[in-house]
């Protein structure tokens, strides 16, 4: 029997999934900060307020989200990368009082790449 499960019943599910991690928040200064999920190796999400290379002082917000991370709730959840993206922005931005729409997320990179190379 298939059963019907609505967007907000899955970001609810989500987000208690997200909840019951023991979240660990680096703050690296700025207003910016990782999340790890109690392992020191390595962070999950990384928050960052970036500039805008076409527009003068137009700052934007953005999350890097660790690709294995995002693939284990996927198959946790058995949805697809974009249902569980927005579960993930939807608990990030009322757990840290963020605004972030669906665009304002990449894969981090690794640890020996620059974030700076994916500004506008």
């Amino acid at each position: 029997m298939k059963y019907i499960i609505t967007e907000s019943r899955i970001n609810s599910l989500i987000s208690k999934y997200m909840d019951s991690i023991d979240w660990r928040l680096w703050d690296i200064g700025d207003g910016e900060f990782d999340l790890s999920d109690g392992y020191m190796d390595k962070n999950k999400i990384y928050y960052r307020i970036k500039s805008s290379k076409v527009f003068v002082h137009d700052d934007y917000d953005i999350i890097y989200l660790d690709f294995d991370f995002v693939a284990k709730l996927r198959r946790l959840f058995s949805m697809n990368e974009t249902v569980v993206i927005v579960g993930i922005i939807d608990w990030f931005n009322k757990k840290y009082d963020k605004n972030l729409q669906i665009t304002d997320w990449q894969y981090q990179l690794e640890d020996d790449e620059e974030y700076d190379d994916f500004d506008d």
